[in-house]
């Protein structure tokens, strides 16, 4: 029986002290994201439970999204460095679902050590409460590089509905490179990879189950003989977009994994 889905996000008993904007009285809320719910994750309101916001990283659309901190605000939250929060935006639901927005002016900062969380609005910004976006996109970065191409380290995950359950991986740097990947599990479902602690390490993540893993497709002049490289996936860090193409040398996978085809009934799905 296949495994659940990895659980990216998932923290309970969140507090936002001065509530949301507007919203001063919602100070409660879980924050959650299976790597089926990719690139959004779900943060649900406990003070009133018919309320939730769809909410992502605002880095997968804008890599080079920054913003500057309040010290009052980082003390709210008990946080010293920037790096180790969460950063989200909330995403408008439009009635026009290729309309879609996010709230960029005002994004949420969550601590996930204290589980603390604050809605900061930003002055002077480029960036809007209704910022349009493509949400099939989710930018991330290879401090490292791919193997054999270490000079190239922005990355776009592009998702295209003529080719699920194939994504592709474009270099922001140099758009002719790009790479189509695919969920491990797809081409075997007991697929284990082990990470290292280095890795993990490198990644900023305390399990391997926070990250997303994708796996390369060898294109081949005969589209019959499709392999996929088991041996050397892509992991990702979902709340960061930092990620690593790390290498599993002693699992026994291969780099050129032969498939027949991608069987989506593979995937792991979340028991009922």
């Amino acid at each position: 029986m296949a495994n659940n889905p990895p659980t990216l996000l998932n923290l309970e008993n969140i507090r936002f002290p001065n509530g949301l904007v507007g919203l001063p009285e919602w100070k409660n809320f879980s924050l959650h994201q299976t790597i089926d719910m990719m690139p959004i994750a779900i943060l649900q309101c406990k003070d009133e439970e018919r309320v939730s916001f769809i909410v992502s990283n605002p880095a997968g659309w804008f890599p080079t999204y920054r913003f500057d901190v309040l010290d009052d605000d980082m003390k709210l939250i008990k946080a010293k460095d920037v790096t180790d929060l969460i950063v989200l935006a909330i995403i408008n639901v439009e009635t026009d679902p290729f309309a879609v927005t996010a709230n960029m002016l005002a994004p949420l900062l969550i601590n996930p050590k204290s589980k603390l969380g604050v809605q900061v609005v930003l002055h002077k910004s480029p960036y809007l409460a209704r910022q349009p976006l493509t949400m099939k996109t989710m930018g991330i970065r290879l401090e490292e590089g791919l193997m054999g191409l270490p000079e190239y380290k922005e990355y776009i995950l592009q998702i295209v509905d003529e080719l699920m359950p194939v994504m592709l991986l474009v270099s922001h740097d140099e758009h002719r490179i790009s790479f189509p990947v695919v969920n491990p599990w797809l081409v075997d479902a007991d697929y284990a990879p082990k990470l290292s602690k280095e890795d993990q390490m490198a990644l900023r993540v305390g399990s391997q189950d926070e990250l997303a893993w994708f796996a390369i497709v060898n294109v081949n002049n005969d589209p019959v003989e499709i392999t996929v490289n088991l041996k050397a996936p892509i992991v990702v860090n979902p709340r960061t977009g930092e990620a690593r193409q790390v290498l599993l040398s002693q699992s026994g996978y291969q780099t050129m994994q032969p498939i027949k085809m991608l069987d989506v009934s593979k995937l792991p799905l979340p028991s009922s």
